[in-house]
């Protein structure tokens, strides 16, 4: 089963979902907040159900979110109503096909370690931003959580229960954000079985 194939299927159970950490999810999104500012444009990759999208598209400009998934965007665009800002759209595509446009910000939660192609995905949104330009993640840390998830995975992937996942540490994030270009200026890690970490990166004026 393809990712793509996954995600649309995981659709509808991941719309319903409760968010596992919300004091977690409520204190990275204040940190978004912080950074993002009104005159922003903002794309988002792998926006899912369009979730954060709706909390951070009325502090900027545009923003534009876009998931791999037609079947996330589907549901992410059944979200929008009358009183959403004008200038928030979802589309469909792939994390690695960034669209045209001026971003002042890339967005990529809970992404990252969901990439085979990782490094030139992290390339194309260096070369997407203008100097000065911030891309901010959050990205799990396989490597650095439970052992015992590492042989999980693997099994649940074999059975269609799992998407392609990459085993990174901490401080491979920070090496592979720093091999692009990034400057992080800003990190918090979320410790737990499964931690993930917060980077807000610029690139260097």
């Amino acid at each position: 089963m393809s990712d793509t194939a996954f995600w649309d299927r995981a659709a509808p159970k991941y719309a319903k979902d409760p968010i596992s950490d919300p004091a977690a999810y409520a204190a990275t999104l204040g940190r978004m907040r912080h950074y993002l500012q009104p005159d922003h444009s903002v794309l988002e990759l792998g926006c899912g159900t369009g979730s954060t999208a709706l909390e951070l598209a009325p502090g900027v400009r545009t923003y534009l979110g876009t998931d791999v998934s037609s079947g996330m965007i589907q549901i992410a665009r059944g979200k929008l109503t009358d009183d959403m800002p004008a200038d928030l759209n979802f589309a469909v595509g792939p994390a690695n096909e960034i669209p045209a446009g001026d971003f002042d910000a890339i967005l990529a939660l809970n992404l990252l370690h969901l990439l085979p192609d990782l490094e030139a995905v992290v390339d194309k949104i260096y070369a997407a931003l203008p100097a000065g330009g911030l891309f901010i993640a959050k990205t799990g840390l396989l490597k650095d959580g439970a052992w015992f998830l590492r042989p999980l995975i693997p099994l649940m992937q074999a059975v269609g229960k799992a998407p392609f996942v990459r085993r990174l540490s901490e401080q491979e994030l920070r090496d592979l954000l720093g091999g692009a270009g990034f400057e992080i200026v800003e990190d918090i890690v979320q410790t737990g079985l499964a931690p993930r970490m917060f980077t807000v990166a610029r690139k260097p004026a």
